[in-house]
């Protein structure tokens, strides 16, 4: 599909904020995992090694898959490669779990990945069989899984003790077993838990991810601040910003680094839209509405003077909710 041209100043917008979205700052959790994938690479070199799972998790927010996509790029060994006859082999293979899915669902998604229409998947037992031809034919030895929650929602589930004796089936296949990644919230550790044999639990390494934190990570916070705003979006911090900038950015954003980035992303962008050519305390106010879908005055961290009583969860899905009554915002002129 063709897309009609943007035009001039939409353009300008659209030009800067690609390259503000495709900055990567690391953080503590992007040594630790390549380290773990390292591991595994190791694992995949060595063809007599069983499969081995990693379990990456975190709360929504947190920026998993952000990291996860970044870290597996560094695997050279594991990039796609034609194989000499025409056919392109997929060493990683990278899915997300549909909404709800089970494992035969999952499968059924992996063949789909691979080049299989939906008609040809079938049903039970087959779907299993044609997945592990599928796999050796187009050479997948490292299968990651992102939100890998919806597996265990899925309303016909047979357990989690179910889901683990499958995961072990494929990480013990002799004819081709392949190595598994796990990246979704908390409750995914409930598999490795459920395995009564400890069989998988023995293959199985899980790396939760860090939030940062005020005391240890603000002077980095600022870094990517000043970076996004200045360099990448060529704009300006104006001499209007919100008192405690830093610790308040923080706060909005639950100390969830992917929360963090999106509320910097969207002031900047809100900034470019109203024409101005610094990012300001509005900009700040407005983001952070748009994060939290609420008010830009009474309830917004960048504009209510007693901030840090605004206490909102993060959703599932990584959005903010409203703020919690058990913790109330002392209100202005109180």
């Amino acid at each position: 599909m063709r897309w009609a041209m943007l035009d001039p100043e939409n353009q300008r917008i659209f030009d800067i904020m690609s390259k503000v979205k495709s900055a990567y700052f690391k953080t503590r959790n992007d040594d630790e995992l390549l380290v773990r994938l390292r591991r595994i690479e190791r694992g995949i070199k060595n063809e007599l090694e069983p499969g081995h799972a990693l379990v990456v998790l975190g709360e929504s927010g947190t920026g998993k898959t952000t990291v996860m996509r970044k870290a597996l790029k560094s695997l050279t060994t594991l990039q796609d490669y034609d194989d000499g006859y025409g056919e392109m082999m997929r060493p990683i293979l990278y899915i997300t779990a549909p909404s709800s899915a089970t494992m035969t669902d999952l499968a059924a998604e992996i063949l789909h990945r691979l080049g299989y229409e939906n008609t040809v998947i079938g049903k039970g037992a087959s779907v299993f069989h044609k997945l592990q031809r599928t796999l050796r034919n187009h050479g997948v030895r490292l299968i990651v899984i992102d939100e890998f929650q919806h597996v265990l929602q899925a309303p016909k589930i047979k357990g989690a003790a179910y889901v683990a004796d499958t995961l072990k089936n494929m990480l013990q296949d002799s004819s081709w077993p392949v190595h598994l990644v796990f990246v979704g919230l908390p409750e995914i550790e409930t598999v490795i838990e459920r395995d009564p044999a400890e069989q998988l639990e023995q293959r199985t390494d899980p790396l939760p991810i860090e939030n940062p934190s005020f005391e240890e990570d603000a002077d980095y916070i600022e870094w990517i601040v000043t970076e996004l705003v200045e360099q990448r979006a060529g704009l300006r911090l104006a001499a209007d910003q919100p008192n405690e900038l830093i610790e308040r950015l923080m706060h909005g954003g639950r100390s969830r680094f992917g929360l963090i980035m999106r509320t910097i992303i969207w002031a900047i962008e809100d900034a470019l839209e109203t024409g101005s050519d610094e990012v300001a305390t509005t900009n700040w106010i407005e983001a952070y509405a748009r994060l939290a879908k609420c008010k830009r005055d009474d309830d917004n961290v960048f504009a209510e003077p007693a901030w840090r009583g605004i206490i909102r969860p993060v959703n599932r899905d990584g959005t903010l909710g409203p703020v919690d009554l058990g913790k109330p915002t002392k209100k202005k002129g109180r």
